[in-house]
C-alpha cells in the first residue's frame, strides 16, 4: 500500500526529523453544535463528544 502512495505526485515520506517539527490542530467549528428541542445533539458527528445537552421535552406543540 505504501508504493501506491508513492506514486502519486507531489506525495514524498518524511523523515524522523520532519515528523517531529510538524505542528498543526484539527479545528472544529463549535457554533455548528446544538440542540433539538427533544434535547438530542445536533450539528456534525464531533459535536456528539464535545457538546452536552438537558434531555428535556422543551419542543413548543402548535394547535
Amino acid at each position: 500500500m505504501k508504493t501506491n502512495f508513492l506514486n502519486l505526485s507531489g506525495v514524498k515520506v518524511l523523515s524522523k526529523e520532519n515528523q517531529r517539527t510538524i505542528k498543526g490542530s484539527a479545528i472544529a467549528d463549535y457554533s455548528l453544535c446544538g440542540c433539538s428541542c427533544s434535547g438530542a445533539v445536533t450539528g456534525p458527528e464531533y459535536c456528539k463528544v464535545i457538546f452536552a445537552c438537558t434531555q428535556e421535552y422543551s419542543c413548543q406543540e402548535e394547535s
